[in-house]
């Protein structure tokens, strides 16, 4: 399984986000070894931001990443930063390396 998660940050608060977004995925890190965590920013629309994290082992394991500390301060932190927000949980559907 894979998480995503696309924010549309307040200009001017783009590195207070990603500051914010790094926390989490080193804590998150940590918790889940082999889950691997990536934000990307939208060179065309700079205060867009992407996030993919993954392989996890099942939804419930995604979820339990949500509840911790860091990601708590995320979603805090966000309140005044973040102008739109929207997660989601993937399954593979193919792959081609």
């Amino acid at each position: 399984m894979y998480a995503s998660g696309v924010w549309v940050v307040r200009e001017g608060h783009e590195q207070e986000f990603a500051r914010s977004w790094q926390a989490a995925a080193d804590e998150a890190a940590l918790r889940f070894p082999g889950v691997t965590f990536r934000l990307l920013r939208d060179i065309a629309s700079p205060t867009r931001f992407v996030a993919f994290s993954g392989p996890w082992r099942s939804a419930e394991q995604i979820a339990a990443a949500r509840e911790l500390p860091a990601f708590q301060a995320l979603a805090e932190a966000s309140d005044g930063v973040v102008e739109s927000a929207e997660l989601s949980v993937f399954e593979l559907a193919a792959e081609i390396s």
